[in-house]
């Protein structure tokens, strides 16, 4: 199990309040809600099982649920960390849902014990146009946060694989990457923002052998 302790130290207080602008954006009621089943641990791809619980409100990306809210929504290193990764081929809607297509990884495959697993949750937003590969392992996923890309004089937001995502996150020009350029111009390949949330999730256990 990779260490709980390894989260994005190097997340910075303006991107925190992007994604809570952006959680709360992108909570939109959707017409069929169906709960997420697979996530990538460690380059292997496993079944989850969101909790939904009577009465709480739910964490939702588009027609997708993770699972209800944690009401303490604060990063805590007792929880483990669950990322929303855009573009990703893992949960895939048709038109018009399909603006929502994403992966997730989590860092635990820790099966369920007397309670539900608590998650934070991370969007992670492909910048590198030349990055087409799925992420499927957090080590692979935090080194390319801390990677770098020159992007061309012609690059546009809409060259980033993850456009979509930044058009919900309200970034829909250069100007508001500007806060993840180097001061040679260079972009990270991925970005990663604290959803502002955290949620209830089982990996569900191993099949009887």
């Amino acid at each position: 199990m990779v260490h709980r302790r390894s989260r994005v130290r190097w997340s910075s207080a303006v991107l925190v309040f992007l994604a809570v602008l952006a959680f709360a954006a992108d909570r939109k009621p959707a017409r069929s809600v169906r709960p997420i089943r697979n996530a990538f641990y460690a380059d292997q791809e496993l079944q989850v099982e969101p909790v939904v619980e009577p009465g709480a409100r739910n964490f939702n990306y588009g027609p997708w649920t993770f699972g209800s809210l944690v009401h303490d929504d604060k990063a805590s290193d007792r929880r483990f960390n669950l990322y929303i990764i855009v573009p990703g081929a893992q949960h895939q809607s048709p038109p018009p849902a399909d603006e929502f297509n994403h992966s997730v990884i989590i860092n635990s495959d820790d099966p369920p014990g007397d309670h539900p697993t608590e998650w934070d949750v991370f969007w992670v937003v492909v910048l590198d146009p030349s990055l087409n590969r799925e992420i499927k392992d957090e080590r692979e996923l935090l080194l390319l946060g801390q990677s770098f890309f020159l992007p061309g004089d012609l690059y546009d937001v809409e060259d980033a694989p993850g456009r979509d995502l930044l058009r919900q996150l309200g970034m829909t020009s250069l100007s508001d990457l500007s806060h993840f350029r180097r001061n040679d111009g260079a972009l990270p390949r991925i970005v990663l923002l604290s959803a502002g949330a955290a949620v209830r999730l089982n990996v569900a256990p191993p099949p009887a052998e």
